[in-house]
């Protein structure tokens, strides 16, 4: 397990966009994987059942970062200055908005098979989805970076609106 946790913060932070925030995903990932280490079958991918469960906090957080925005909202506006916004000056950063830019599914699969390296059936037991899901995933994902990044931000590069 301990051999995994480079991927697992790899991963994490892929999801999170947040190195703290993707520090704490491992660790609640690797406590959930502890407590259910009976569940697990020494048949199957250790690596998949880890980024399964990586996955399963992350979107558990989402939803219940959902809710707290909801609850933000609804209190009155603070004056507080923010942070001034810049632009990104390298490829990296084109490829981490473009990246963004991908709906979760997308970015998910493409990351679990391209940059982690997991077979298409690891990233669908990870995703809980069908092979061909994550085939199709992969190759959508693919196809919209390939549209819509173009090198030193020429027509076609993806900027998030307001960024």
């Amino acid at each position: 397990m301990a051999g995994l946790l480079p991927d697992l913060r790899a991963f994490a932070r892929f999801l999170a966009r947040d190195p703290t925030a993707a520090d704490d995903l491992v660790q609640e990932a690797i406590l959930r994987a502890l407590r259910a280490e009976s569940q697990w079958d020494p048949e199957t991918s250790l690596r998949a059942w880890l980024f399964r469960i990586l996955r399963n906090a992350f979107l558990e957080q989402i939803r219940r970062h959902g809710t707290e925005r909801r609850v933000l909202a609804q209190l009155p506006a603070s004056d507080a200055p923010q942070p001034a916004a810049q632009e990104a000056q390298h490829a990296v950063s084109d490829l981490a908005r473009a990246l963004d830019m991908l709906p979760l599914p997308q970015r998910e699969a493409l990351i679990l098979v391209g940059a982690h390296g997991l077979s298409h059936e690891e990233a669908a037991a990870v995703c809980n989805v069908p092979v061909g899901t994550v085939k199709a995933r992969v190759a959508r994902a693919r196809v919209a970076l390939a549209r819509g990044v173009a090198p030193d931000g020429q027509e076609g590069s993806m900027v998030r609106p307001g960024a």
